[in-house]
């Protein structure tokens, strides 16, 4: 049966656990939110902590724009975030998050965004055998039509993991059947990265950034760390418009952590409108 804790969890302060008596899950109220720890009940935590603060971005446009709230800093494990990624995709989150408790699971709700009129929120639910629901909600608060927006999903896992996804095998005659794609900063003779023709492997080492990304039909991304596997399930909506070149799916590696993304098609939102990008987890020992 799931069980709902309030605790304090190192330098995240206060955190709303949520467990099956297996698996064990924190997410942050102080800020955020974050999914920062997720584990084996006493085990260890596969979700990366920034715990020197190496990832944050500041400056003139937080100065300018975001007076009084501070930098962006990564905190870890996992969030939601708006793509295309422009610098309004970083918006410091350092303020304390709304929760409503729910029986198997929690709501959390960030403040409206001052530059975008954008609310986020994550509802997380864990079934009794350790499944978890993530509904990611984005509303437009503002009063106008946004842009073309999605929803980014980013789980920042601790270094040492390898991710995997199947390639697809549809017969679609003369037209293409995949896609991967991949940034300026990344070597294509990286060891690293590997596909039999079949699947696509990333691997972590202690070397410089490295990302692909692609459109997976099944919508499943599969991590190895720690002698766990973490499976991350998603959509993939036959004819949407998807960001940075029709990906879903998206995986990060470098010197510090390995980020298993997956993302929403594109929308436009009304004001007062919402959209919700939903994933299902679940871990388990190798």
């Amino acid at each position: 049966m799931t069980e709902i804790n309030r605790t304090e969890y190192g330098k995240y302060g206060a955190c709303v656990e949520i467990t099956d008596g297996v698996r064990s899950m924190l997410v942050t109220t102080d800020i955020g939110p974050r999914v920062i720890f997720f584990g084996m009940k006493g085990g260890a935590n596969i979700m990366f902590e920034d715990k020197n603060d190496d990832i944050n971005k500041s400056g003139q446009f937080f100065d300018k724009n975001l007076p009084g709230k501070g930098g962006w800093h990564i905190y870890g494990g996992h969030r939601l975030w708006k793509s295309p990624e422009y610098m309004d995709t970083y918006y410091p989150d350092n303020a304390p998050v709304a929760v409503e408790t729910l029986s198997d699971g929690a709501v959390f709700t960030s403040e409206p965004e001052l530059t975008t009129k954008l609310q986020k929120s994550v509802k997380i639910t864990m079934a009794d055998d350790g499944t978890v629901t993530l509904e990611h909600k984005i509303t437009n608060t503002g009063k106008e039509k946004t842009g073309k927006i999605a929803l980014w999903a980013l789980t920042v896992m601790d270094k040492g993991a390898k991710g995997e996804f199947r390639l697809s095998s549809a017969d679609t005659g003369f037209l293409p059947n995949r896609n991967l794609v991949f940034w300026s900063y990344s070597d294509l003779t990286d060891d690293r990265f590997f596909t039999d023709g079949k699947k696509v492997t990333l691997d972590w080492k202690d070397r410089p950034p490295f990302k692909l990304g692609a459109r997976v039909d099944d919508g499943k991304l599969v991590i190895r760390t720690k002698g766990l596997v973490f499976t991350k399930r998603f959509g993939c909506v036959d004819g949407a418009e998807y960001p940075d070149m029709q990906c879903n799916a998206e995986l990060y590696t470098n010197e510090l952590m390995f980020e298993v993304e997956s993302l929403s098609p594109y929308t436009e939102l009304a004001p007062g409108e919402s959209a919700v990008h939903t994933e299902v987890w679940t871990l388990d020992k190798e």
